[in-house]
């Protein structure tokens, strides 16, 4: 914004003090502008001329004075007369009321009495009000008749442009304002308000637009979360319905007697089996996504050692892996990663990684779990050489619900919310998860923590309660 269009913005009150301060001198100046200036101003001549005559009443019997101080009084058109000890000593016209045709002229006459001796006094003949700037002001009860006129004109111009100024920076914008509150509750939350200079007034005005806009978001993203839950509650039907249709259509076989054979009644209770894990593993997904989105867990951190929770998890894993055919590795300090986390909550997520790199790694694949300290805090990092992850799944990975795949085929995983719980998990540690695709192919999942709040080398001080001879007494009886 460029320095012209810069409004300085004041406190209420300092705008009213110079609200005061402008009723009182505007008057004043203008007052001394129209009077002094445009009717006429003070008798300056008469000043000049009483001044020039106190200057030589020593010489007032001189004659080459007497002539010299006619002529330059004369210029501004006034006569003098001068008076020592009761006798005229002087006078610069023989009339000095005398007019063309004879008549006489009004004039404005000034008596100056000099002091000292002889006793000198003047009688000063001037036109009337006949000001500095030369022109006829008039009268000098006209002059002072304009005085209270012209201060009480200026005086009301003045409270008419504050009381503009005042409608156009309090009034206006608080009606505004309260157009914009009426608005609100009919609906309209589409409000624009305008600018003030009154500090208060823009603070109000200000809250007030963003107390609109944060409804209009709030609003918008409560119909885009009652979309999703539309969409969210689709998928969880959908995937549900999948695993349990199979499984009622196996058991309804065995219950038919469809498995005639040993090694049938074998397939179709081990299906069965399959299924109702499926099953299971969907409603835990579900169950876990649901206490994260709503804030019904909360983490319980405390300061923990990242590499040996993942060392335990890797070795949980280990026969999953064997079993599978692909190589599992552990890369970790040989000094604590020392993290601020809920264990439960940390397991749960690593333990969802760690599951999502073994279902996408194939058979002789190989999956590296890592983990260093920096100083922003401790970064893991779990890569597999799976197929990896298309560039237009990256920015969806960590929604709910989503898979890379695209048909919604279960085998090779759950209800697709593992990678956003364990994000989400991170996120509420205070840390973050992210994820790509490394150098030799394969997603990678690199997630980070922060550092505890307090060194855990250092043994937490005992809580010792001090119980009172009343609170012993008690005990005792």
């Amino acid at each position: 914004m460029s320095a012209s269009k810069r409004r300085p913005i004041l406190p209420l009150r300092r705008w009213l003090a110079l609200a005061l301060a402008t009723t009182f001198f505007v008057p004043v100046v203008i007052t001394g502008i129209v009077v002094y200036h445009v009717l006429g101003g003070p008798l300056e001549p008469l000043s000049t001329a009483t001044e020039q005559i106190g200057r030589g009443t020593t010489r007032w019997h001189d004659p080459a004075w007497q002539d010299a101080t006619r002529s330059d009084l004369a210029a501004m058109g006034i006569d003098f007369v001068l008076v020592e000890d009761g006798r005229e000593v002087y006078r610069s016209t023989p009339d000095p009321l005398a007019g063309d045709g004879g008549q006489v002229r009004e004039r404005w006459v000034e008596r100056v009495a000099y002091p000292g001796t002889p006793r000198r006094v003047a009688y000063i003949y001037s036109d009337s009000g006949v000001g500095w700037n030369g022109q006829d002001g008039g009268p000098p009860e006209a002059r002072f008749l304009a005085v209270p006129i012209v201060g009480l004109i200026s005086l009301l111009l003045t409270l008419a442009g504050i009381g503009w100024f005042l409608g156009r920076t309090v009034v206006r914008p608080l009606a505004a304002t309260s157009q914009a509150a009426r608005q609100v509750a009919a609906g309209d939350l589409d409000v624009r308000l305008p600018s003030s200079r009154v500090r208060e007034v823009a603070e109000v005005n200000a809250a007030f637009e963003s107390m609109s806009a944060e409804l209009r978001a709030s609003l918008r993203q409560q119909a885009e979360f009652e979309h999703e839950r539309r969409l969210f509650i689709g998928a969880v039907v959908h995937d549900l319905r999948t695993p349990l249709f199979a499984l009622r259509g196996y058991l309804e076989g065995l219950e038919k007697g469809l498995d005639d054979t040993p090694e049938k009644r074998a397939r179709y209770i081990a299906v069965a089996q399959e299924k109702a894990a499926t099953l299971e593993r969907l409603i835990g997904d579900l169950f876990d996504f649901t206490r994260l989105e709503y804030l019904e867990q909360t983490p319980n951190p405390e300061p923990l050692d990242l590499g040996a929770l993942l060392d335990r998890l890797v070795e949980g894993f280990r026969p999953q892996a064997d079993t599978k055919g692909v190589q599992l590795t552990l890369s970790i300090p040989p000094e604590p990663c020392w993290v601020q986390g809920d264990t439960h909550l940390l397991t749960r997520a690593l333990s969802n990684l760690l599951d999502n790199a073994l279902r996408y790694t194939p058979s002789g694949g190989q999956v590296r779990v890592a983990c260093r300290t920096e100083p922003s805090g401790v970064i893991f990092t779990i890569a597999d050489t799976g197929p990896g992850i298309p560039a237009h799944d990256l920015p969806n990975l960590f929604a709910p619900l989503y898979r890379g795949e695209t048909s919604r085929n279960r085998r090779t995983g759950g209800a697709g919310l593992g990678l956003t719980i364990a994000r989400r998990i991170l996120l509420a540690h205070g840390g973050d998860l992210s994820a790509g695709n490394g150098q030799a192919g394969g997603a990678v999942f690199t997630g980070r923590l922060p550092h505890p709040t307090r060194d855990p080398r250092q043994p937490t001080a005992p809580v010792t309660l001090a119980t009172s001879p009343g609170d012993s007494a008690a005990t005792d009886g």
